[in-house]
C-alpha cells in the first residue's frame, strides 16, 4: 500500500486548485494555429463550458475575457463520474442511473428517485437497497409522528463521497496487493524458463550485432518449455494490464481527497 501511494504522489504532483489563466485572444491564436475550423465556434463553446453547472471553466471578465480551470471541480467530476462506471461495472447500468440520480441530490426520497429515473417503485426501492447494503449510499430516516410509524416516515438517500472513497481505495490497495503476490508468485514457479529465455534473447542480440547466425540459438527452448513460458507471460501481462487499471482508480480517487483538501 505504501509503494503504491508513493506512485500516486509522483503522479499526483503538487495539485494546485486553479490553472493559469489564458485570455481568449490566444486562445484563438491556438486554435488557428491549430484548429483553425473551430474558430467561428469558439466563443459559443466557451459559454457553453462556463454556464455549466460543473463549474469547471471559469471566466473573468474584463476587456479580454480570460479563462481559467477549475481543478477542484474537475476532479470532484472525474472521481464522481470513475465512481458511476464503477458501480455500472458491479451492478449493472440501472444501478448506475440510480446511483448518479442520488449522487446528484443532496438527500433525494425513493419515491423521487423512481421518477427520476422511470423505473417501477418496486425496482427502484430494490435497487436502492442494494445500493446501501453495498456501502454506496446512506439512508436517513425523518418520522413525522412519535410513534415511528413508517407509513408517516419519509426515507431519503445521499451518497457519501468520502466514505465510498475511502471503502474503494481500500478495495483497489488489497486488490493490487493481490495481483503483485500473484505474478511474483508466477514468476517465481517459471524463475529457470524466464531466465532461460533472457539469455537466449541476449545471446540472440549479441549474435545479430555480430554478423553471426543466431537460428541454433533461437532453439535454446524446446516447444514445450516455449509453450509453458507462453501461458505464464500471457498471465504475467493479464495482471499487468489489471494492476495498470487499479493504479488509474486509486489515482482518480486519490486526486478527489487531495483536490478538497486543498
Amino acid at each position: 500500500k505504501q509503494w503504491y501511494q508513493r506512485r500516486v504522489a509522483i503522479t499526483a504532483g503538487d495539485l494546485t486548485q486553479m490553472s493559469s489563466s489564458i485570455s481568449y485572444d490566444q486562445i484563438l491564436q491556438n486554435l488557428k494555429a491549430k484548429k483553425p475550423n473551430l474558430v467561428p465556434f469558439a466563443q459559443g463553446y466557451l459559454d457553453i463550458l462556463v454556464d455549466s453547472p460543473l463549474g469547471i471553466v471559469k471566466v473573468v471578465r474584463d476587456y479580454n475575457n480570460s479563462y481559467y480551470i477549475n481543478f477542484t471541480s474537475f476532479y470532484e467530476e472525474y472521481t464522481r463520474a470513475h465512481v458511476a462506471s464503477i458501480v455500472k461495472e458491479r451492478f449493472g447500468p440501472r444501478c448506475q442511473r440510480v446511483f448518479s440520480i442520488v449522487l446528484s441530490k443532496n438527500m433525494i426520497e425513493q419515491k423521487q428517485v423512481a421518477e427520476l429515473a422511470m423505473l417501477p417503485f418496486k425496482d427502484a426501492k430494490e435497487l436502492l437497497y442494494k445500493l446501501y447494503s453495498e456501502g454506496f449510499l446512506k439512508l436517513q430516516e425523518l418520522h413525522q409522528t412519535p410513534d415511528l410509524c413508517p407509513a408517516r416516515t419519509f426515507y431519503l438517500f445521499n451518497a457519501p463521497m468520502e466514505q465510498i472513497r475511502m471503502k474503494l481505495l481500500d478495495v483497489c490497495f488489497k486488490a493490487a496487493h493481490n495481483l503483485m503476490a500473484i505474478r511474483k508468485d508466477k514468476l517465481n514457479e517459471n524463475a529457470r524458463l524466464v531466465d532461460k529465455s533472457l539469455r537466449a534473447d541476449a545471446a540472440i542480440v549479441q549474435a545479430q550485432q555480430s554478423g553471426l547466425s543466431a537460428d541454433d540459438l533461437e532453439d535454446m527452448l524446446t516447444s514445450s518449455e516455449k509453450q509453458q513460458l507462453g501461458v505464464c507471460m500471457r498471465i504475467v501481462k493479464r495482471l499487468d494490464l489489471g494492476e495498470i487499471t487499479l493504479v488509474d482508480s486509486i489515482c482518480a480517487l486519490s486526486h478527489f481527497g487531495a483536490a478538497n483538501v486543498a
